[in-house]
C-alpha cells in the first residue's frame, strides 16, 4: 500500500469512526485483532483492557514527546515511557484505575482495566491488546490537503506552457545552415527554435571584451527542437564545427526585462538561492 492509499484509507476510517464517538475501546486491526487503533479525540476517554503477564504498547504520533504521566493508582500498573510509546502492564489484583498522559502536543485520558487469562491458549482472545496506535484526524486531513496541493503544483510545473513572445527583433550574420527557424525572447529567456532536421549547435554569448562564453541553456522535452537560453543578451554566437553564425538582439537597449521572480505559473514565485562558500 503506497503512502497516498494509506492516507486515504485512514481518512475514510476516521470519517466512519466519527459517527460512533461513544465507542471508547480501540478498534480491532485488519490483520491481527490484538493490534488496535483509535482516533484521537480530546473529549474522549479511551478504555484499555490489560492482561496479567502481558504488556500493551500505546503508540502516539511520531515525534510526539511524553512530558508527564499521572496514575490514579501508580502501584497497580507498570508504566514505561519510551520515546513516543508507553508500555503498560497490570500488577495489582485490583488494577482498575485511570491514567492521564501529557505530551508536547496533546492530553490523553485512559481508563485502565485488567483481566486474567484462564490459560495461555487464550492469548489470541479478541479482548487482548498488544498494541494501540493513535490516529490523528486533523493531521491526516492536513496531510491529504498538502498532498493534493503538491499534486496540483506538480501538474502545473509539468504542464507545458508556450512562452510569450516579447521581442523578435533579431537579425543574423554568418552561415545560414545554423540559422534557427525562429528567434525570440520573453524578457527573461531567449528561445532558438530549429528545424527538426538540423543538428543543434553550441551557443555562446559575447562578453564585453569580445571573448565568448558558453551560456546556461536547456531543452524543454515538450519543445525538443528549441534551445532555451536562460538570459536575454545583446549577441549570441552559434558554432558547429567550422560553421559560425551570429545573432544580434536589435532591441536589447530598449527592451524592458521581466523580473527574475516571475514565472508563467500562477501563484508560483521563482526564488534565487545563494550558495554559501565555506572557507577552511
Amino acid at each position: 500500500m503506497n503512502r497516498l492509499s494509506w492516507i486515504n484509507w485512514l481518512f475514510a476510517l476516521l470519517v466512519i469512526s466519527k459517527t460512533a464517538l461513544a465507542l471508547e475501546t480501540p478498534h480491532i486491526g485488519h490483520f491481527d485483532r490484538r493490534v488496535r487503533h483509535i482516533n484521537f479525540n480530546p473529549q474522549q476517554v479511551v478504555k484499555l483492557v490489560g492482561h496479567y503477564g502481558f504488556a500493551t504498547d500505546i503508540a502516539f504520533a511520531s515525534g510526539e514527546a511524553i512530558k508527564q504521566i499521572a496514575m490514579g493508582d501508580s502501584a497497580a500498573w507498570s508504566v514505561t515511557p519510551v520515546d513516543n510509546h508507553i508500555f503498560i502492564k497490570p500488577k495489582a489484583q485490583q488494577a482498575i484505575t485511570n491514567m492521564t498522559v501529557l505530551t508536547n502536543r496533546h492530553v490523553y485520558q485512559f481508563e485502565l482495566n485488567a483481566s486474567q487469562l484462564k490459560n495461555t491458549n487464550q492469548a489470541t482472545s479478541r479482548n487482548m491488546m498488544f498494541t494501540v496506535d493513535f490516529i490523528y484526524p486533523d493531521d491526516l486531513k492536513n496531510q491529504l490537503h498538502q498532498h493534493n496541493q503538491q499534486q496540483l503544483l506538480d501538474d502545473e510545473l509539468n504542464r507545458h506552457t508556450t512562452p510569450q513572445v516579447n521581442n523578435q527583433n533579431y537579425f543574423y550574420k554568418g552561415d545560414k545552415a545554423l540559422l534557427p527557424v525562429t528567434v525570440f525572447d520573453d524578457g527573461r529567456f531567449t528561445y532558438l527554435k530549429f528545424n527538426q532536421k538540423q543538428d543543434l549547435p553550441a551557443v555562446y554569448t559575447v562578453n564585453s571584451d569580445n571573448s565568448e562564453s558558453l551560456v546556461n541553456s536547456h531543452i524543454n522535452p515538450d519543445f525538443p527542437d528549441t534551445i532555451v537560453i536562460r538570459r536575454v543578451v545583446r549577441r549570441l554566437v552559434l558554432r558547429q564545427g567550422q560553421l559560425v553564425l551570429c545573432l544580434f538582439n536589435q532591441s536589447f537597449d530598449s527592451e524592458q526585462s521581466e523580473s527574475y521572480q516571475k514565472t508563467q505559473i500562477p501563484k508560483v514565485k521563482r526564488i534565487a538561492k545563494r550558495r554559501e562558500v565555506k572557507h577552511d
